[in-house]
């Protein structure tokens, strides 16, 4: 079992004001709300439940993104609500992009929505990266192997479709921006929003840095219970509603075959849903998994007479409630989700 997230760091008795500081989804809040335990509360800008996908702000939230000292978003591949609010903000307040970040390693977006050829591709590769270091340190292996990004945009190409992000402008467009979804990403996000909130609130310095170190053991746990509980399901072919989930597949070595849409916004239609089901067929999926911000009649249609079961799988936590413990209820339920599901009768 995994300790509870940066619990245990005593209230300090600050002599500045608390920071305030919004962020956009919950997965990312409550990882901000683990370092800024013990001090104050992160505001969540994005209604549970909701999709970042064509979300608006109420004028509550604009508020409090207006009042900020720190702004945490995952970029503008996500959160395209975020876009002008975050222009007209105050001047002096700091905004985190995470997809920015220098070592957030981003995986490049896949298109075609049927990755049959591509489910194991990632093995070898991945095994490679991370030979010789411990789970415990892999954050400063990926930190000393970062690829150029320029060298990147010139035509190198990376086997494994992984680049480890230098703080260089990048095209959105490009990469999958369900970075948190990694454990490793997370990581990275915890230890960047420290350093942060050090800068912006030094009196309370020390309840940050024990924070994170806490929360980057707890997270080191949770990596090593995912991978106890998906062992043994690394092989079997499952679908899921959109691609929001390869971060999570390639840490845990997962066979995901492809996704039901290729835009979560939009159905797909009777030519796709013909071809999902050969690849149902063919590839001898056990599941489909369906996520709660969205009616799940398209998943029914496509399993509809098929020897495969519906589970669902929830990248953003519609059901948690907010706070430090959220991101690792949402990662562990969805390795009890995804077991769950592709375990035979």
């Amino acid at each position: 079992m995994v300790g509870s997230f940066a619990c245990g760091a005593a209230f300090s008795s600050f002599a500045g004001e608390v920071p305030k500081v919004s962020v956009s989804i919950l997965p990312v809040h409550s990882l901000v709300e683990s370092v800024m335990e013990g001090v104050g509360e992160a505001e969540l800008l994005m209604d549970q439940g909701s999709s970042p996908h064509g979300y608006s702000l109420r004028p509550s939230q604009v508020r409090a993104l207006n009042k900020a000292d720190l702004i945490v978003w995952v970029g503008e591949g996500l959160e395209t609500f975020l876009e002008k609010p975050l222009e007209a903000r105050k001047e002096n307040s700091k905004v985190l992009e995470l997809m920015e970040l220098k070592g957030i390693t981003l995986l490049k977006n896949r298109h075609s929505g049927q990755w049959a050829e591509e489910a194991h591709d990632h093995d070898e590769h991945h095994d490679e990266e991370h030979e010789g270091h411990s789970d415990h340190d892999e954050h400063s292996a990926h930190d000393e192997k970062h690829e150029d990004h320029a060298q990147e945009e010139d035509g190198h190409e990376h086997e494994d479709e992984h680049v480890h992000h230098e703080d260089h402008e990048h095209d959105h467009g490009r990469f999958d921006p369900h970075i948190w979804l990694s454990i490793e990403n997370a990581k990275v996000i915890v230890s960047r929003v420290g350093s942060e909130l050090v800068e912006i609130d030094p009196d309370n310095a020390a309840v940050y840095q024990s924070n994170v170190e806490k929360t980057l053991a707890d997270l080191d746990v949770l990596k090593q219970d995912l991978k106890g509980q998906v062992s043994g399901y690394e092989k079997t072919p499952y679908l899921v509603f959109h691609d929001a989930y390869q971060y999570f597949e390639k840490e845990f070595s997962l066979s995901a075959v492809g996704s039901v849409t290729i835009d979560a916004e939009r159905k797909p239609g009777a030519k796709r849903i013909s071809e999902l089901r050969d690849v149902i067929r063919d590839r001898k999926a056990e599941c489909i998994y369906q996520e709660p911000q969205f009616k799940p009649v398209v998943v029914e249609v496509l399993a509809e007479n098929l020897d495969i079961k519906i589970g669902e799988l929830d990248p953003l936590g519609a059901k948690l409630e907010a706070g430090s413990q959220a991101y690792k209820t949402l990662m562990s339920s969805l390795g009890d989700n995804l077991v769950s599901c592709l375990t035979k009768k």
